[in-house]
């Protein structure tokens, strides 16, 4: 049996989650940076999604939720208890197959980073599977949607090529606030950045919506 399922897709709260007004979904995806730097802020965000309506909800990590790295995937899942969290692995909801991952090429002292085009990072997209439905990764590949206010792009290149050769149906990511909001489509991939704020850190961005077709047994 095919069905539709409705995505909603945000990232890069950073404290603001309860100015969101959310649509209903039948999936929430979080794509990193909700700001989890302590004990305390994690208990918050598990609080958070525990009050919204959704089938199911995958929180994927970003480079200012430092706590999440500090305390390791293990513990963060014993806490976690509302929300799928996805470091470096896949979930099957409804025969939809979902990725996650949270790294980002190196700059500043920020969480789950690795240096720019090398060997730790190929390594690390080299996981992703072929045959997704949705890869969901805090940063962007290099060149698409990844422009900073300063004109950089901030972007990973290892991801992009890791991208050209899975070909996931779709790509959803935050990370770079200019370009939150905006989608396009390379290769036959539809790719979203879902930051909420934008550049000066301003609620901006309404939250994507993405529907995709899945096969259910």
């Amino acid at each position: 049996m095919v069905a539709m399922t409705k995505i909603v897709a945000i990232s890069d709260t950073h404290g603001k989650e309860y100015l969101i007004d959310l649509p209903l979904g039948d999936i929430l995806i979080y794509a990193g940076d909700f700001n989890i730097l302590d004990e305390m802020s994690l208990t918050h965000a598990n609080l958070w999604f525990a009050e919204q309506d959704f089938r199911y909800k995958i929180y994927v990590a970003g480079n200012h939720d430092e706590y999440l790295q500090k305390i390791g995937k293990d513990e963060v899942k014993r806490i976690f208890t509302n929300v799928i969290y996805l470091e470096d692995e896949m979930v099957d909801i409804d025969g939809l197959r979902i990725y996650g991952s949270p790294w980002s090429p190196t700059f500043g002292h920020w969480a789950f980073m690795k240096p720019r085009r090398s060997v730790d990072l190929k390594a690390t997209w080299s996981k992703i599977p072929e045959n997704l439905d949705i890869l969901a990764t805090h940063c962007p590949p290099y060149g698409v949607l990844d422009r900073n206010m300063l004109d950089h792009r901030c972007g990973c290149e290892v991801l992009a090529r890791e991208l050209m050769l899975k070909r996931p149906k779709k790509h959803i990511f935050g990370h770079i606030h200019e370009y939150g909001g905006q989608s396009m489509t390379l290769a036959n991939v539809d790719l979203f950045n879902v930051s909420i704020l934008d550049g000066r850190y301003q609620l901006k961005n309404s939250p994507t919506i993405i529907e995709i077709k899945n096969e259910m047994e």
